[in-house]
């Protein structure tokens, strides 16, 4: 049998969003261990591993989605896409340099530096993974 046919620009922003969320989990995972081991954090309530591979596929996942809407309804979508996401993510990290974890104030500046390295390769991977892997599909 011969399955060949054309992608969908759904089908191939929705696999793009997925691939960068894999990508962005597996960074963030290695930054986890390595910051964790260096820094001896050991806080993992909200930060740990469950959480990041679950949050971080759904959430690039869904900007693969939200790819699609942008590239396929608004004239230069891709680059539209491109600097939305680059906000969000710029806001994420403001957001996060605010956060109050513990009364401990270096607890609260490593749970900080985790959350800001996290937000940052899920910020890159959405910027630049998804519209590349969306524009060659051969890879």
């Amino acid at each position: 049998m011969n399955h060949d046919y054309e992608q969908t620009e759904f089908s191939r922003s929705l696999l793009a969003g997925v691939f960068a969320g894999i990508t962005a989990t597996i960074l963030s995972l290695v930054f986890n261990i390595y910051f964790r081991g260096i820094k001896h954090f050991t806080l993992s309530e909200i930060i740990n591993v469950s959480t990041i591979i679950f949050i971080l596929i759904l959430l690039v996942s869904i900007a693969g989605m939200i790819f699609y809407l942008f590239h396929h309804y608004l004239k230069q979508g891709t680059v539209i896409f491109q600097v939305a996401a680059f906000i969000v993510t710029a806001l994420l990290i403001l957001g996060a340099m605010q956060v109050q974890r513990s009364i401990d104030p270096v607890l609260s500046t490593d749970f900080r530096e985790l959350l800001l390295g996290i937000i940052s390769i899920t910020g890159l991977c959405t910027v630049f993974i998804i519209p590349f892997l969306f524009k060659h599909d051969y890879v």
